[in-house]
């Protein structure tokens, strides 16, 4: 694609172009179109994108092609409906971009990009050093996230007789979100592989990338990990106090069930009953219970079932 002089055009020493255009910019659209119909067609589907999405284009009967596409570059777990999408066309010696938020992707401003610019070979190193900002952003909200994980974790550890479940979902949740906004820059670089085979492989650019992104990945499956512990030590221990309530029930139940019989019986109102005569029936009555409930102890304790419930709770 040759591309005339513009102010959104921005010219290189390696001989590349950059082009930052946004959609209200119709001539300068409506000239690139002229100049090449596959990015035409592309951007003609580009405006009305909502969701990351990836091709590879073919430009020239040569066998040269084009890598377009539109990624969600906005890492903020705590909304995951929100999205900010980098639109960008992209050959050896041309590199077009829509809407790119330069405060949102890099810590520097325009000048300083255009320096860095300057020193990429091609138009795929400029969107490759584009691309590792993206991922520098990614991995600092997954060290938010591991932030609030070891919170979570402190949690669990100080509140072990409370359900956690839906805090622990909360992270999982998050998780997933940031292996969403890596996974497509994953298959972007395998898309680079095959649009240009040898050539990007050799690049520093990509390599550094590639590094980059394994650590993402990996770091979120070690978390993913983590989460999936957190879960079980959640239900074991929910399951374990479950379990404890129904004993310590089961136990009192049983205790009790000696004055809940007695009481039931000497409660009667029939008219004989030789016991209304006892002088000391009152008396009797509360030695057979307190026996009969201690024996009663006494007979589950040397069973082993009484377990932890008649034992006073340690910190």
């Amino acid at each position: 694609m040759v591309i005339e002089e513009k102010k959104t055009a921005h010219y290189f020493q390696h001989g590349w172009t950059w082009i930052d255009l946004d959609f209200e910019d119709e001539d300068e659209i409506e000239r690139l179109q002229d100049k090449s119909a596959e990015f035409g067609l592309w951007v003609k589907n580009a405006k009305n994108i909502q969701s990351t999405s990836l091709k590879i284009l073919p430009v020239e009967k040569g066998g040269s092609t084009a890598l377009v596409g539109s990624l969600n570059y906005l890492c903020n777990p705590e909304n995951a409906d929100s999205y900010e999408l980098l639109h960008f066309y992209i050959s050896k010696d041309t590199l077009i971009t829509f809407d790119l938020d330069i405060d949102s992707i890099f810590d520097y401003g325009k000048e300083v990009l255009l320096e860095q610019f300057q020193k990429c070979d091609n138009a795929i190193e400029g969107f490759l050093l584009t691309i590792g900002e993206v991922l520098k952003n990614f991995l600092d909200g997954i060290d938010d996230f591991e932030e609030k994980l070891l919170r979570l974790e402190k949690v669990i550890r100080e509140r072990s007789h409370g359900n956690m479940l839906e805090e622990i979902f909360e992270c999982r949740s998050e998780m997933l979100f940031l292996k969403q906004l890596t996974i497509p820059v994953e298959e972007m670089l395998l898309a680079m592989q095959e649009a240009y085979l040898d050539k990007v492989e050799e690049m520093d650019a990509y390599r550094k990338v590639v590094i980059r992104v394994e650590r993402t990945m990996k770091l979120l499956y070690h978390y993913d990990n983590q989460i999936e512990t957190l879960l079980n030590i959640n239900m074991n221990v929910y399951t374990y106090r479950g379990n404890e309530i129904i004993k310590a029930l089961t136990v009192f139940t049983v205790l009790v069930t000696p004055i809940t019989v007695l009481g039931a019986l000497w409660g009667m109102n029939f008219k004989f009953m030789p016991e209304f005569d006892w002088k000391y029936g009152y008396g009797f009555a509360w030695g057979v219970i307190l026996l009969s409930t201690g024996l009663i102890y006494w007979w589950l304790h040397e069973k082993g079932w009484t377990g932890d419930v008649m034992k006073g709770r340690k910190k």
